[in-house]
């Protein structure tokens, strides 16, 4: 019997509520949900519900391992292109995931809305992130390969930062074996090699993001690799697209996977070359800095004993295995650290986030072209003009963040509290913002 999805309103572990069904399809149903946290304070989450629709018991056991790979994959990884994961249990017969909640839109989306090929320097840049995610992804030890790669698992912030979604059949990369366990992947985009031909490795990611690619510069999907008949070439469909990115993308999707790149930032560095070269020149600028580090080995998990204490959950107070990721009460993931954004609460409807990168952010809107620090526009939600161009600031200090209204005509409010001018005021997890007629809130994840 198929499972259905919860209803709004569905609270789990006491503390998530479902507020709304995101959608559904393949393997798990995905739910927008607001934590509620004992001090009172809320954040929103994106929640995974493992779909037991089979009667077959081998078939269920299958898709909760999958489900509780993709759990421990993902609590390892950090990356600014994946999503965080905050929690993983069981309640009521049911598996769960709870996770960064991702605002924007999926590439296929982005390409059902334009109806047509996109603009070929905009799929360079996620392609470009998406290279530098992957390779991240590969030089994990064990390497993980996503295996999935397609438009639909592909998000793209309002910001225009990548960020790869449903980990649901990545596996790690087992030296020696000859073939993968279970032989899956979407058609169009899986690469030969995991139709049960030999064990994928790196190379069947960067097939499926040439195949990505070919999609999105074309709006026509590729042909299935199981097929002998090629997909015609890139340029017959878009004669606009360059010949070294049509080129780039034809050796991605070579079915010797031997023919093609040899890593992810090979084939980083081939698309970048793709570029025109303004644009050229700012992507080696960004190669400069510091890349996201794979964390390092951990030790072999071992018993608690009087001289390792267990580990105390901060939100329910169970104690844990001294190892443990999760705690064994309430889900609650130990591992990594908490960034800040702001949500968009008011007017309704509106559902996006801006995460706070650097030392501040401003608030206002139309910014002028001199600002020199990351703005917030307000400007679209505020017909009415009751917002100053700067009006108002957050900043990260010693002690967390702090917000300072910058002397607005109408003045910057927090929980209810008008600011006074030029006053940093601290700002805790959840505090709600209101400039004008347009409330924010506070997070940290």
């Amino acid at each position: 019997m198929e499972q259905n999805p919860l209803p709004i309103g569905t609270t789990l572990k006491g503390r998530f509520t479902i507020t709304r069904l995101i959608g559904g399809g393949g393997m798990a149903w995905v739910y927008q949900v607001e934590e509620r946290r004992p001090n009172g304070l809320t954040h929103i989450w994106a929640m995974k519900e493992l779909r037991l629709d089979s009667k077959d018991p081998k078939a269920e056991a299958e898709a909760y391992q999958l489900f509780e790979q993709e759990a421990h994959i993902l609590v390892r990884l950090r990356h600014p292109n994946l999503p965080r994961l905050s929690a993983f249990f069981s309640e009521n017969g049911r598996s769960y995931l709870v996770m960064e909640f991702i605002p924007g839109e999926s590439l296929k989306k982005r390409l059902q809305d334009a109806n047509a090929p996109i603009l070929e320097s905009q799929v360079l840049d996620w392609a470009i992130q998406i290279c530098e995610v992957l390779h991240y992804l590969h030089t994990q030890d064990p390497p993980v390969i996503f295996r999935d790669m397609k438009p639909s698992n592909v998000m793209v912030t309002p910001e225009g930062v990548i960020k790869l979604i449903d980990f649901g059949i990545a596996r790690t990369y087992k030296k020696g074996k000859l073939k993968d366990t279970l032989a899956m992947g979407s058609e169009n985009y899986a690469a030969p090699e995991q139709w049960g031909k030999a064990q994928s490795d790196a190379r069947a990611d960067l097939y499926a993001l040439g195949a990505t690619i070919y999609h999105l510069l074309t709006n026509v999907p590729p042909m299935p690799a199981f097929v002998p008949a090629l997909s015609l070439p890139l340029r017959q469909y878009n004669p606009a697209v360059s010949e070294a990115t049509a080129r780039a993308v034809e050796k991605a999707m070579s079915r010797e996977r031997e023919q093609r790149y040899p890593n992810a930032m090979a084939m980083r560095d081939a698309l970048v070359a793709c570029l025109p070269a303004p644009l050229r020149q700012q992507q080696a600028r960004a190669r400069q800095r510091p890349q996201a580090r794979p964390p390092q080995p951990q030790p072999t998990p071992t018993i608690p004993t009087s001289q390792a204490p267990p580990k105390l959950c901060l939100l329910c107070q169970t104690p844990n295995l001294a190892e443990a990721r999760f705690c064994r009460r309430c889900g609650h993931s130990f591992v990594g650290m908490r960034s800040a954004f702001v949500r968009i609460i008011q007017p309704p409807g509106v559902n996006w986030e801006m995460p706070i990168r650097g030392k501040s952010l401003l608030l206002g809107r139309q910014p002028t072209s001199d600002a020199q620090v990351p703005y917030l526009d307000l400007d679209f939600y505020d017909p009415k003009g009751y917002l100053s161009r700067r009006h108002a600031v957050i900043m990260q200090n010693e002690r967390g963040y702090a917000i300072s209204d910058l002397g607005s005509e109408n003045g910057s409010w927090v929980n209810g509290a008008r600011l006074a001018p030029r006053q940093p005021r601290t700002l805790r997890n959840g505090d709600e913002i209101q400039l004008g007629q347009i409330k924010l809130r506070f997070g940290l994840r």
